[in-house]
């Protein structure tokens, strides 16, 4: 309750949103280990694997099939019909959380695509993240263009890593 003559705080404009998608210890694992070696945070990781993600046409064909809502994205909207069956998740054994941080513009998109399967964002966030480092065109396109910086060591760690 704000007191009388107290202003309101400011907001950053810059200020990221959590998103703390639950997923297997195994994909959990396996998304740490792929941050290790691609020598960043899993935060940055998990963030940019989903921010390309969520425009890119291969995961958007793969995920297509549990559209419910139409789904916008530039030049490019994918019908989405309400009667298909909803999406749904479940995990084998133990599972954690990993946190990952977004800009304001990235979450809304994050959004948009979460809207579009009937789902949270960050039951979308961990469908992602699986999609994308599962997915072996994505990932050979990913490395190419993101992480072309690193000895070519490393980036034979991660297709092993990643079985590409």
């Amino acid at each position: 309750m704000k007191r009388m003559g107290e202003k309101d705080r400011k907001v950053r404009s810059d200020k990221k949103v959590d998103v703390k998608p639950t997923m297997s210890l195994e994909l959990k694992d396996l998304l740490y280990h792929f941050a290790h070696l691609s020598e960043e945070p899993v935060k940055d990781a998990a963030q940019r694997l989903i921010e390309k993600a969520v425009t890119h046409e291969l995961i958007i064909a793969s995920i297509r099939k549990w559209f419910r809502r139409d789904y916008h994205r530039p030049n490019t909207i994918t019908a989405g019909y309400s009667d298909r069956p909803k999406l749904k998740i479940t995990m084998k054994g133990e599972t954690g959380k990993v946190t990952i941080k977004f800009p304001q513009e990235s979450y809304d998109t994050l959004c948009n695509l979460a809207h579009a399967l009937d789902i949270t964002p960050t039951s979308t966030a961990a469908v992602l993240i699986k999609m994308t480092l599962y997915n072996k065109d994505f990932m050979d396109e990913y490395i190419r263009f993101y992480l072309r910086h690193l000895e070519p060591r490393k980036i034979e760690a991660i297709n092993k890593l990643l079985k590409l």
